[in-house]
C-alpha cells in the first residue's frame, strides 16, 4: 500500500483553546507494529463547553492506537492469508478498541474531579490490505473522493440527523438547524452505537477526516473543489483549514487527508 497524507488543525477564531486532536502514522509507528494491523488515522473532537475536552479527544485518540495495536492477535485474522481479505476480523477490534477507549476516558473522568463530564467524537480510519475500515463515534466525519465524486462515508450521531432519516427536515436545512450540535452519543458521556464500515480502496482514492470545524464551515461541494486542486497534499489540508477560517472560524478545526496510491514509495506531508 502506497499513501501520501498530511494533517492541520487550527483553533479557530473564536475558542481559546483547541480541543481537537488528530492521529497519523507519524504519531505511533516508532512505537508499535503496524504490519499485522494496518494503518490508524484518527480524529477526535472534544465537547465544547466540557471540562477539559482537549484531555478527553487526546486520550480518545491516543488510547485507541495503544489498545488497537496492544490488544492480542487472534489467529483467524490471518486465516485466509494475502488471496482474500476479510473486514470482519478487524471490524470487531476497532469496535472493541473503541468501547475500551471509553471505558478509560469514564475511568479517567472519575478519577479526576475536574474532568466530570469528559467527551469527545472519535472517527477513526484503518488502512488494510488495500481496503478502508471505518470506526465512528459523534459527528466529526470521513469522507472519501472517488473519480470527482465526494462521498460522506460516516453518519452524524446528532439530534438534526436523526431528524433528516425520519424525513422532518433534509441535509441543508440540518447545515442550518440551530440543533445541529447536539450530540446523541459521544465517548465518555453515553454511547450506544459505534458505526462501522468497510470498502475496497482503488488507485486515486483520497480521504479526508475532519471535525465538525470544516464540515460545519464548509460546504461539501466547497471541500471537494479544495481536495482536487492539483496540488501537494500538504497544501489540501492547509486549503480546507484556512477556507474554514476564512469562513468564519467559529469552532477549532482539524483535518487528515489521505492518498492512495500505488506508487513505489509512500509520502506524507
Amino acid at each position: 500500500m502506497s499513501l501520501e497524507y498530511c494533517k492541520k488543525t487550527d483553533i479557530g477564531l473564536k475558542r481559546k483553546r483547541n480541543e481537537d486532536f488528530s492521529l497519523t502514522p507519524d504519531d505511533y509507528q516508532e512505537t508499535f507494529d503496524t504490519s499485522s494491523l494496518g494503518l490508524v488515522f484518527a480524529v477526535a473532537d472534544g465537547m465544547g463547553g466540557h471540562p477539559a475536552g482537549d484531555v478527553a479527544s487526546r486520550i480518545a485518540c491516543t488510547a485507541f492506537a495503544r489498545t488497537y495495536y496492544q490488544m492480542p492477535i487472534p489467529k483467524r485474522l490471518f486465516y485466509r492469508g494475502l488471496t482474500l481479505f476479510d473486514c470482519r476480523p478487524l471490524v470487531t477490534r476497532i469496535v472493541q478498541t473503541i468501547k475500551k477507549t471509553n471505558r478509560e476516558i469514564c475511568k479517567y473522568a472519575c478519577s479526576h474531579e475536574k474532568c466530570q463530564g469528559l467527551g469527545t467524537t472519535l472517527s477513526v480510519l484503518v488502512l488494510k490490505n488495500n481496503h478502508a475500515i471505518i470506526g465512528h463515534v459523534g459527528d466529526s466525519r470521513i469522507y472519501r473522493m472517488r473519480k470527482g465524486v465526494l462521498e460522506l462515508l460516516t453518519q452524524d450521531h446528532t439530534f438534526v440527523q436523526d431528524l433528516v432519516e425520519m424525513g422532518e427536515i433534509t441535509r441543508e436545512e440540518a447545515r442550518e438547524n440551530p440543533m445541529r450540535h447536539v450530540l446523541m452519543q459521544a465517548l465518555g458521556t453515553g454511547m450506544d452505537e459505534i458505526f462501522t464500515r468497510c470498502e475496497r480502496l482503488e488507485p486515486g482514492d483520497i480521504f479526508l477526516l475532519c471535525s465538525d470545524g470544516l464540515h460545519d464551515m464548509v460546504s461539501e461541494t466547497e471541500i471537494a473543489a479544495i481536495i482536487q486542486k492539483d496540488m501537494p497534499i500538504g497544501k489540501i489540508c492547509e486549503g480546507l483549514v484556512q477556507k474554514a477560517l476564512d469562513e468564519g472560524g467559529r469552532d477549532n478545526v482539524t483535518t487528515i487527508v489521505i492518498k492512495y496510491n500505488q506508487k513505489n514509495k509512500d509520502k506524507h506531508g
